[in-house]
């Protein structure tokens, strides 16, 4: 089972993993991450960050750790202007492949816990860096919706240039009800890689029938093993294993998010995410599907067995 385990990572890639530098202390940085990644026979690496567009962090890991691929993205918080067509346009010409949507700026974050930040454990450096950032603005939650429920012009451009440049979106932290109508707006525009970041979350609050309308509209539903971990258990592992049976693996994407103090290094996450599924029966065949396959297709990469 360990062998069959370690043959499953190669060519594996994470989609939602943290690094640093970041407002948040990590359990390791970039270079750190590549090479452990790489260590483990991982396809590729997408850095992702809270505060910022990662594209140029990626860039430089490229020069220092060769043999795995890095990627960045860009996720749109008030740090980088909000919901800005501006920073989605810059992300991509510089070799961006990822946009997520509002996390620790979305109105439905910040009303689940309180403000701009996961918790008391975390809260005074999240939000000292939400105010600096925000300097004479009135700092309120961002939605992608108006207040009749219908996608902001604004967030239309940005589909639309993710579109064009034929790149993943991924929902980030937005209520249920907004996600609903980005998926089907982005599939109306041609945005053909949707994410659906964390979704078994209780921040997320889907069921498994919405998990399953959504993969009916197209998207790819990320399965993150944080999800079953002490600090931010939302379901258990049989609760897991039937949503990835339910959905299909191929409408999943196996992550960690992990990069926290209390959890091991995201390479490490994953083998142990592998192990689990495969001691519940998942095959082999399913979580190459999972964490090699649909991975790859989503950052526009080929899958390297």
């Amino acid at each position: 089972m360990t062998r069959l385990c370690d043959e499953l990572l190669q060519g594996a890639i994470d989609l939602h993993q943290h690094a640093a530098p970041s407002v948040f202390e990590r359990v390791t940085d970039d270079i750190g991450l590549a090479l452990e990644s790489r260590q483990r026979g991982m396809r590729a690496v997408l850095l992702k960050a809270h505060e910022h567009d990662t594209t140029g962090r990626a860039a430089l890991v490229r020069r220092q750790v060769p043999g795995i691929e890095t990627f960045g993205g860009i996720v749109l918080n008030h740090s980088v202007g909000g919901l800005n067509p501006q920073a989605v346009d810059g992300c991509i010409k510089l070799g961006g492949r990822m946009v997520w949507m509002p996390t620790l700026s979305a109105r439905h974050h910040i009303g689940f816990f309180g403000g701009s930040h996961f918790g008391a454990s975390m809260r005074a450096r999240a939000d000292a860096v939400e105010r600096k950032t925000t300097e004479h603005k009135t700092l309120t939650g961002l939605s992608v919706l108006d207040a009749h429920g219908a996608l902001l012009p604004g967030v239309r451009e940005i589909l639309e240039l993710i579109a064009a440049a034929d790149i993943c979106l991924s929902t980030g932290h937005l209520s249920l009800p907004e996600i609903r109508v980005l998926v089907k707006e982005a599939r109306s525009i041609g945005v053909r890689k949707i994410l659906i970041t964390h979704p078994d979350l209780a921040l997320s609050g889907m069921s498994l029938e919405d998990q399953q309308a959504l993969a009916a509209d197209g998207a790819i539903l990320e399965k993150d093993i944080i999800t079953m971990m002490p600090a931010w258990q939302s379901l258990s592992l049989q609760q897991m294993v039937a949503s990835i049976r339910a959905i299909g693996p191929a409408h999943c994407a196996l992550a960690t998010d992990f990069g926290q103090l209390h959890h091991p290094v995201p390479p490490e996450g994953m083998r142990v995410f592998v192990q689990l599924l495969l001691e519940q029966g998942i095959t082999p065949e399913d979580i190459r599907t999972m964490v090699a396959e649909n991975p790859a297709r989503l950052l526009g990469v080929d899958e390297r067995v």
